[in-house]
């Protein structure tokens, strides 16, 4: 790097490891192996991209910089062998390979310590700040806004939850435990189990790379995470799955009692607002339309959009969780084949056909979800073309739930709102709406709603 001699100024240095920590953190994104390495280099690499335009005119710095860009250099290509795997290759080499990569993540955390100590004239800048390293996904929260998502121990986990205690719900591919970390903080720890070809190392950093940036009132926070060896873990604020899931409080009488048990400590099972109100239900449908019109707008598709991954917090607000199978697109309005995942019943066949997935894609999840919330019935179960049928005939009241009774001012609403899942469902990708205008058409049918 010829930025790097004696002869560069503090500000040429600065422009030269700015860029490079661009390069690690793009190539990062697309490793194949060593996964959680590299997802701890770009956290590290984050919080000194933030702090670089800040950094003082100084000597000490400027050696510093001059040191940390020699060992950028050595990461940098450590992640592009990351790419380029093969499987001779990690059968030879894997572990040094890891343990140069758990090196070099070493080296950085001392230019952090280092960096901490000579940037004194606008004080000291935090290890722990989200990664802000996707350019396309901003990060609205200043310094003074909610504390980052931290890199826990398996131990802390374990004490946080009493062992794993107390269990708030089960999955074939993870389980739900309460628990409260040493600062007092009550959080949601989500324990991912491996589950035939699901890469459970990957999902982890999925989850982190999206949600450490993002902030919504309608997506659900990132506390923490952990990745060691057999256990990868996701921390969340408890608060944000205090009244469970919108499938617990849609689903008919044969899953009532399953859904009580996992309610059990919670808000009443019978007094949910969910389950006794269209107002509610459509309110749900909204905020989980804006989280997504949210991550569209900025090229993160979802992937896996179901009523179990939108999570009702205390107030009864929705939450949009389950970011392990997300994806950022290059622009917002792009597609990218790539390989077809998701959950029964939500996925779109357009995409499970040609392994091309959009925003469009989960548009159609949450046409799926709408669904659900009109009729009580599960997706995987669903007739769903009977049900679109109704829909386009004018007969919703045949396949509308009866709980709760929908009165003629509020069939008017729900109306509108089955012709927007109609939409949602249409076969192909190019005709369905945009989430912004799924936005709009439930925004109007709260408003028929509220004026009743």
């Amino acid at each position: 790097m010829d930025m790097l001699g004696n002869a560069a100024s503090v500000a040429q240095l600065v422009g030269t490891v700015g860029r490079l920590i661009s390069k690690i953190i793009d190539a990062a994104r697309t490793a194949r192996q060593n996964k959680r390495e590299c997802l701890y280099l770009t956290v590290r690499l984050s919080i000194i991209g933030e702090v670089l335009p800040r950094l003082p005119q100084d000597a000490k710095v400027k050696r510093s910089l001059t040191e940390l860009g020699k060992t950028l250099g050595e990461a940098h290509e450590l992640v592009l062998d990351c790419q380029n795997w093969s499987t001779a290759r990690h059968l030879i080499a894997a572990r040094r390979h890891a343990d140069s990569l758990k090196e070099v993540n070493g080296r950085i955390d001392s230019h952090i310590n280092l960096l901490n100590l000579v940037f004194n004239t606008s004080g000291r800048f935090d290890q722990t700040r989200p990664p802000n390293h996707t350019a396309t996904v901003p990060s609205p929260g200043s310094s003074s806004g909610p504390a980052a998502p931290v890199r826990l121990t398996w131990a802390q986990i374990a004490a946080a939850t009493d062992y794993f205690a107390d269990e708030l719900s089960r999955r074939s591919s993870q389980v739900l435990y309460k628990g409260r970390l040493r600062n007092g903080r009550e959080v949601a720890v989500k324990v991912l189990i491996k589950n035939g070809r699901q890469d459970v190392e990957g999902v982890v950093v999925t989850e982190v790379e999206i949600l450490s940036p993002l902030r919504h009132p309608h997506i659900v926070r990132l506390v923490g995470w952990c990745s060691e060896e057999e256990d990868h873990i996701v921390v969340y604020l408890h608060e944000h799955t205090s009244n469970g899931t919108l499938r617990d409080h849609l689903l008919r009488l044969r899953v009532r009692v399953r859904v009580r048990a996992r309610l059990r400590g919670r808000s009443s099972f019978r007094s949910s607002p969910v389950r006794s109100t269209w107002k509610m239900r459509v309110e749900v449908l909204l905020g989980a339309s804006r989280a997504m019109e949210h991550l569209h707008r900025f090229g993160v598709i979802h992937r896996n959009v179901t009523s179990f991954n939108i999570l009702l917090d205390g107030s009864w607000a929705p939450r949009l969780s389950g970011f392990g199978q997300a994806i950022l697109l290059a622009a917002a309005g792009d597609q990218v084949d790539t390989e077809v995942v998701g959950t029964p019943g939500y996925v779109d066949p357009e995409y499970g056909r040609t392994g091309r997935v959009s925003a469009a894609s989960d548009v159609y999840s949450f046409g799926v979800v709408i669904l659900e919330t009109l009729t009580g019935e599960d997706a995987a179960t669903m007739q769903m073309d009977s049900v679109l049928l109704a829909i386009r005939n004018r007969k919703l009241r045949d396949v509308l739930v009866r709980r709760p009774a929908a009165t003629p001012r509020q069939l008017e609403a729900l109306e509108l709102v089955a012709h927007t899942a109609e939409c949602c469902l249409f076969p192909h990708g190019n005709d369905r709406p945009a989430m912004s205008n799924v936005v709009t058409n439930l925004e109007r049918a709260l408003t028929i709603i509220n004026t009743y």
